[in-house]
């Protein structure tokens, strides 16, 4: 829902970053079905102009070059493999927890 929202308001100033891993890596790496599904394909559909793909740091670093010269939305899929640091930290408050905090900041002006 969101894809149609930006392809449908198409500013100019936005590039969607899509890190694809093909999992669901913070719960064990359990498959999804993105490896069979074109999410650059449902970009297009929705309005993206850039679509590219990078599958290594260099082409990544293109392909932020090319939307930093563009003038349309921009989408990029990142591919890369499962795999995180050991000592990566995991959250340690509830997702209630950071909504309020959220919504404090925001009605506090922080």
């Amino acid at each position: 829902g969101s894809m149609a929202l930006m392809g449908a308001n198409a500013p100019k100033n936005v590039v969607h970053i899509v890190i694809n891993n093909e999992a669901h890596e913070t719960v064990g790496g359990m498959p999804t079905v993105a490896k069979k599904t074109d999410l650059g394909g449902i970009a297009k559909a929705c309005g993206y102009v850039n679509i590219i793909y990078a599958a290594n740091e260099e082409q990544l670093d293109l392909a932020l070059a090319e939307t930093k010269r563009s003038e349309h939305l921009s989408f990029i899929e990142v591919k890369c493999s499962i795999g995180a640091r050991e000592n990566l930290g995991r959250p340690t408050t509830t997702a209630r927890d950071n909504k309020q905090t959220f919504m404090y900041l925001l009605q506090n002006g922080n």
